[in-house]
């Protein structure tokens, strides 16, 4: 039955597009003789009846698959490695099809409450996994495994009282002390780490850790990643880039440790106003869990405690900084146990941002929307913020976010009436402003 059902699958999708990518089974993948779904798959793409063409062999796109860590980052990877094998001896012609682990989670249970899941070891937990797989497989020049997408299942909801604790991108308060009840949404560092992934570039270079006796250590506590991004010519708003990502991260533990690290990026080319910004992530400065435990740990925190605790969600920034003239930037870090550091280079463009697009305004309670925007067009990652402006009429705009920003939705509660027009705008890292977004009025309709 199951076959057939993927046969059905094949074929309708294939009907409606020939582009459209199908695979599966999206399962464990133990060994045998257990995970009978899964191998009794792979025999049918092999060498099956296609139930509808009557044709040997049924089209596997990519072959998916679920290994997670039991609390170890590295051990996600080991049984990658163990399943990929067994499938590439068994099914030798699969061996360059595409693997995805779209489970790729550092534990199982979503719902089960860990305090390590509220806060930044979580968030240099799933740095760690990237940088393990970048690293140790990806990379290597002797890989035979076409290792294409790595993913987690985190599109859960948190419920009373786990708000931080379970495997979740954002804490959920049902605030149903409100006429009508509502929900209120924090990130977590785990969804803010997401954010800084996505200054990565597209091509990895080469960084490595030493210890202080000089050798290379490849799997410690200490991981970095580094990569580039050249500009498209065809784009004068975007830019040369370079991001280094680097984590402090004993898996699902936190502990007292702190280690310095000496940071040294050389060999960069002479571009035209170079400079970095970093971002750092850590429990104590950047832990909206934290912050709500000091309120008291409320079930309906109030606007003004909200307040507190979404100024614990960004990273803190510094910069941007000019990049040093002599091509080597030399930064001295502290990392405790668990943090996230992450320095991004970027040569000044030939333009400005381009313009915010898709503004759109929920409403939460009554003096309180939720302004929410897209990036995609902006053809920049260089922005030191995004700039949400708020005018009563639509003539004078005014600034309503105090701190900025580079996430794409701010909470707008103000404590008076949210009805007007709202924009967005980019700043770049060299304070010039993209164009206004198209303004979005709102008209609140809570009494």
């Amino acid at each position: 039955g199951f076959l057939n059902y993927y046969d059905a699958c094949s074929e309708g999708l294939k009907a409606a597009s020939p582009l459209l990518k199908f695979g599966g089974p999206g399962d464990s993948f133990h060994p045998l003789p257990k995970s009978p779904i899964c191998w009794s798959l792979l025999c049918h793409c092999y060498n099956g009846t296609n139930f509808f063409t009557g044709e040997t062999g049924v089209r596997l796109n990519y072959i998916s698959l679920h290994k997670k860590g039991g609390g170890s980052s590295l051990s996600i990877l080991q049984q990658e490695v163990e399943a990929v094998e067994q499938i590439q001896k068994l099914f030798p012609n699969f061996a360059s099809v595409a693997i995805y682990n779209d489970e790729a989670d550092p534990m199982v249970g979503w719902s089960i409450p860990q305090l390590w899941r509220a806060d930044v070891a979580y968030a240099a937990m799933v740095v760690k996994v990237i940088t393990q797989h970048q690293n140790l497989l990806i990379s290597k020049a002797n890989n035979t495994i076409n290792y294409t997408l790595l993913s987690n299942d985190n599109a859960f909801l948190s419920y009373y009282p786990h708000y931080f604790t379970q495997r979740t991108l954002t804490a959920r308060f049902q605030m149903n002390n409100t006429k009508p009840p509502h929900v209120q949404m924090v990130r977590k560092p785990v969804l803010t780490v997401m954010g800084l992934l996505a200054l990565l570039g597209e091509k990895q270079i080469f960084a490595e850790v030493n210890s202080s006796e000089g050798k290379s250590t490849q799997n410690g506590t200490i991981g970095v990643l580094a990569s580039v991004h050249t500009a498209s010519e065809m784009q004068p708003s975007d830019s040369w880039q370079a991001t280094l990502l680097m984590y402090s991260s004993e898996d699902n533990r936190t502990s007292s440790n702190i280690s310095t690290v000496i940071v040294n990026a050389t060999h960069f080319p002479k571009l035209r106003e170079l400079v970095y910004v970093t971002y750092y992530l850590d429990n104590n400065k950047t832990n909206p869990y934290l912050t709500w435990k000091k309120l008291g740990s409320p079930d309906f925190p109030s606007p003004e405690q909200f307040q507190q605790i979404r100024d614990a969600e960004d990273p803190v920034v510094t910069g941007p900084f000019p990049f040093p003239e002599g091509g080597i930037l030399t930064l001295k870090q502290d990392f405790p146990v668990p943090s996230v550091f992450l320095i991004h280079i970027c040569a000044r463009p030939r333009s400005v941002p381009d313009q915010v697009t898709g503004v759109r305004l929920i409403p939460l309670t009554k003096g309180q929307v939720i302004v929410l925007w897209e990036d995609g067009c902006v053809n920049s990652k260089c922005i030191k913020t995004f700039e949400v402006q708020f005018s009563p009429d639509g003539k004078a705009y005014r600034r309503i976010n105090g701190k900025d920003t580079i996430f794409t939705l701010w909470v707008y509660s103000p404590g008076s009436s949210v009805s007007g027009f709202y924009r967005v705008r980019a700043i770049d890292y060299w304070g010039k402003a993209g164009l206004s977004s198209l303004p979005v009025e709102y008209v609140e309709a809570f009494k």
